[in-house]
């Protein structure tokens, strides 16, 4: 008796087994011409479902071959997410978005855009996916251009100054280094596609109608100047030396801050890089009213007192273009850092918000040239976490060092500052994060050539040694 209830209940689960997996798969009979991407087509399955299922269709698929086709396809239910219809506002991600900056974008948070789209898994987005807004906003609307507004902005594009798109550079990154949004920016380029740049792209930059048109202008006056003019103003100019302080006879033992001119300069590049108007420049310099001329040597700033400038100071900016980078120094030949303001409460919360993105990585192996999951080199992680606020940095821990953001003083160390590394003599050739600042102590998470994407700290004696500097990126 007890041996016919064991035979009736296997034969009863062995019935409902076949049941259930006959639901999860369908049975595929392979015909002529068919190949395993013509049937994963054919079903809206991928080629490695059907080979995980059917291990002997790796090979060359035979004729009456039965092959079982899953039901429940990841990449059907990969479609249905990305096909997902929100029933009020929406917004559609678009290239190099993540929740982040979508939720700035409507001034939200991030936690409630989560709230808002149960469906999805994590916070990878997929390009083209719609995402559901939180109540109470209202999906802003794009401007889009008429046709004959597009027109008349390129028109006006001949008037405006020319910038030439190089690696690392986004608009943001260009927005940044004009002191303009990135509104304005694209608005002025409106024959850039999808937002993307590629190097050597020409980019025109808002608010600098004149600036062309004066370097036309001084194009025409240059030529018209002959041999003897320019030797004589070279013999005006050629005691006076490119932006150091010298003194005068005077009495009250003052100083002028002077500048040369450098080519592809304008009065609008020098009066933005000294912070004064080209009406000051032109008045302290007559000899500009038409035009600028390289080797020229402008008054910058008159009647200092001679103890306001005791030696050669030239400003190390956070930009990258070869005529405002230059070397702080002072009388000792020492390094002078830059002084910042503690972190506004807008940059604490990107900086929180890249230690959880970074973090989410640790453990991720250490790969040369990596930028995902599958590998970071160090710059490849600062590179690929900092992108997340539509920030990008240059490719290498050396670019990074001289050309993102301004250099500070390690005492004004902050989280979401980078931190470099001599690990190739003297030079730089190592970066991380700051995740933490204690009182002696700086907390960094970086991507090593032996542990991965680990978190450090300065008191280790190897990284102790190899410091080098901290720069500030947020604002």
């Amino acid at each position: 008796m007890q041996m016919s209830f064991f035979r009736f209940f296997t034969l009863l689960f062995l019935f409902t087994s076949t049941i259930v997996l006959s639901q999860e798969k369908i049975k595929h009979v392979v015909v002529s011409g068919e190949s395993v991407y013509s049937i994963a087509k054919k079903y809206n399955v991928t080629e490695a479902e059907i080979l995980e299922m059917n291990p002997k269709a790796k090979g060359l698929l035979q004729l009456e071959m039965v092959l079982f086709i899953p039901k429940n396809s990841k990449k059907k239910s990969e479609e249905k997410k990305i096909k997902f219809t929100p029933k009020g506002p929406s917004h559609k991600v678009e290239p190099g978005e993540s929740l982040y900056t979508i939720a700035r974008k409507y001034d939200t948070s991030v936690e409630k855009l989560r709230d808002a789209n149960p469906q999805l898994e994590s916070d990878n987005l997929q390009l083209g996916e719609l995402l559901a807004l939180p109540k109470g906003i209202k999906k802003q609307a794009e401007e889009k251009l008429s046709k004959a507004e597009t027109s008349k902005i390129v028109k006006n594009q001949s008037k405006l100054q020319k910038h030439v798109v190089v690696s690392g550079e986004s608009f943001y990154v260009i927005a940044k280094k004009y002191n303009i949004s990135v509104e304005e920016l694209k608005k002025a380029n409106p024959q850039v596609e999808n937002n993307k740049l590629d190097i050597k792209d020409v980019v025109f930059i808002p608010g600098t109608e004149n600036v062309e048109a004066a370097e036309k202008k001084q194009d025409r006056e240059e030529k018209k100047k002959t041999r003897e003019e320019k030797r004589k103003e070279a013999e005006i100019n050629k005691t006076e030396n490119a932006v150091v302080a010298t003194t005068s006879n005077d009495a009250d033992d003052t100083v002028s801050l002077t500048h040369e001119v450098v080519p592809k300069e304008t009065k609008y590049g020098i009066s933005k890089r000294y912070g004064i108007s080209i009406t000051e420049l032109e008045k302290l310099n007559p000899q500009i009213a038409n035009g600028l001329e390289i080797g020229q040597h402008l008054i910058i700033k008159a009647g200092a007192k001679s103890n306001e400038v005791k030696s050669e100071t030239k400003v190390d900016l956070p930009n990258k273009d070869a005529n405002d980078v230059a070397v702080v120094s002072n009388e000792t030949g020492t390094e002078t850092k830059a002084e910042v303001l503690p972190l506004s409460a807008d940059a604490a919360m990107k900086a929180d918000f890249l230690i959880a993105k970074a973090s989410e990585n640790l453990g991720v192996r250490y790969r040369g040239g990596g930028t995902d999951r599958n590998g970071f080199d160090c710059s490849g992680l600062m590179f690929s976490t900092f992108r997340n606020i539509d920030l990008t940095l240059p490719r290498s821990s050396s670019d990074m060092a001289a050309n993102s953001g301004v250099k500070i003083d390690r005492s004004q160390a902050q989280k979401g500052d980078l931190i470099f590394f001599a690990t190739r003599g003297r030079w730089v050739g190592h970066v991380g994060m700051v995740t933490e600042v204690l009182e002696d102590e700086i907390k960094f998470i970086h991507s090593s050539t032996s542990s991965g994407v680990i978190i450090s700290s300065t008191k280790e004696p190897y990284y102790a040694r190899r410091f080098v500097q901290i720069n500030r990126v947020l604002q």
